[in-house]
């Protein structure tokens, strides 16, 4: 006999996640870690059936201690050791292309070991998907290309670096590409198209497959528990920043706890505490 509440259970798994499309980060993050997935999105966004994929990682943290750390959606590495990074930014961003620039030099920064020349750092494609069209021109894609200036003859400059800026406000020049951003939109799991099947395909799995559901809700749980303790970190280190330059030390103490009811404690602390050393004392 089957039992009704987990059924019921299971339905409301499956309202929490239907609302979930490839606009999402969390979501995407599933879809686009599988190789076949994300190769698909890569050919068909830069138009090159050629990419083959080696490895991906979603949510990929890139950490540094003393400046800002940067958390990319999607880091492919092509067979080639190339690497392409894939960004969805859909609430406005006030500085894009500076986001591109610190994202790419801190790829840049993680790869090339000490000691090594700067030939062996591989190319590095940036796709930068969002919702309006922030550059202005009503197109929905844009290639940027380094040129010189002020010359008779113009020459593209190849450092190695390549941007490449779509959104969903407006259409491309290219069916495909078309309708790929369209689906992120509205990432239907019953869709039928013999351009992105492997995309379609995951996103079923997660959407209607109650294993995949299941591993949705429970990640979309975590990211959230994830989140109030962030927000409790930057509270902490806000109450903090009243009484002076934070010592390095105490900034990473705090940034690597994790336990929820430590961090309540901390916060009352820091509301109290008139300097860093009657903090630390009643941590």
């Amino acid at each position: 006999m089957v039992n009704k509440s987990t059924i019921e259970t299971y339905e409301d798994q499956q309202r929490r996640i239907a609302v979930f499309n490839l606009t999402s980060d969390l979501f995407a993050g599933k879809v686009f870690e599988d190789t076949d997935a994300c190769q698909e999105l890569c050919r068909i966004l830069l138009q090159n059936e050629c990419i083959a994929l080696k490895s991906v990682k979603t949510q990929y943290t890139i950490r540094n201690l003393e400046n800002h750390s940067v958390e990319l959606d999607i880091l492919a590495e092509e067979i080639s050791g190339n690497l392409i990074n894939v960004e969805l930014q859909m609430y406005k961003e006030p500085a894009p292309f500076k986001r591109t620039r610190y994202y790419l030099s801190s790829i840049d920064m993680s790869i090339l070991e000490k000691g090594k020349p700067y030939y062996e750092l591989p190319n590095v494609t940036v796709i930068y998907i969002t919702h309006e069209d922030f550059i202005g021109g009503k197109r929905g894609q844009y290639i940027i290309n380094r040129k010189t200036d002020g010359q008779k003859v113009t020459t593209c400059l190849d450092n190695g670096q390549y941007e490449n800026y779509f959104n969903l406000e407006y259409p491309t020049d290219d069916a495909k590409i078309n309708e790929l951003l369209e689906y992120l939109k509205n990432s239907d799991p019953f869709y039928q198209t013999e351009n992105f099947p492997r995309i379609v395909e995951r996103v079923n799995y997660f959407k209607v497959q109650k294993e995949g559901i299941t591993i949705m809700c429970e990640i979309a749980d975590r990211i959230r528990q994830e989140g109030l303790i962030e927000g409790k970190i930057e509270d902490i280190l806000e109450l903090l920043e009243e009484l002076g330059n934070i010592p390095k030390q105490l900034i990473q103490r705090i940034n690597q706890e994790t336990n929820s009811d430590i961090l309540n404690k901390w916060l009352k602390c820091a509301a109290k505490a008139s300097s860093f050393a009657e903090f630390e004392a009643k941590m």
